[in-house]
């Protein structure tokens, strides 16, 4: 199972230029209650990339600087088959 949001879960993702998290504190305790696989967002131009919360993998995929040029790596995550 994956997810998708606009923005962050607190804490993954969610820096800003000045170093503050912005994320979303509701957002990551849902994270925390569903236990999705991946959960993929984007909003937060500064934060590009993955990490983990517990056993899901939370992937800012945002393409984009701060002026809008996607600058960004695609982010390519294989979700395997079972």
């Amino acid at each position: 199972k994956s997810r998708v949001a606009h923005g962050p879960p607190l804490g993954h993702g969610d820096r800003i230029s000045t170093g503050e998290g912005v994320g979303c504190a509701d957002l990551l305790d849902a994270v925390r209650r569903v236990r999705p696989n991946l959960h993929v967002f984007g909003h937060i131009h500064e934060d590009h990339g993955t990490t983990w919360e517990g056993p899901t993998r939370c992937v800012n995929a945002c393409l984009c600087d701060l002026e809008y040029r996607a600058v960004q790596p695609a982010v390519v995550v294989d979700l395997g088959t079972d």
